[in-house]
């Protein structure tokens, strides 16, 4: 069975996408890897971790997608 080996890339609802900056890297320590306007006041925002591997763009939801929020 082949096995992945490697990931380039999630994409990551968020309902905020400075405070998800703010989390991902103050309490993660991972690197803004882009911060890109475009479209309609739309950003591209994508954050790594401090060893590179995988990114994580932090995206706005669209459609039915749904955030699930932690809950006191």
């Amino acid at each position: 069975m082949p096995r992945i080996t490697q990931l380039g890339r999630v994409m990551a609802p968020v309902s905020d996408q400075d405070e998800a900056i703010a989390f991902y890297t103050s309490r993660l320590g991972f690197s803004l890897a882009a911060d890109i306007p475009y479209g309609d006041g739309e950003r591209w925002v994508e954050v790594a971790p401090p060893s590179g591997g995988a990114a994580v763009a932090l995206v706005p939801p669209h459609g039915e997608l749904m955030i699930v929020e932690d809950q006191p």
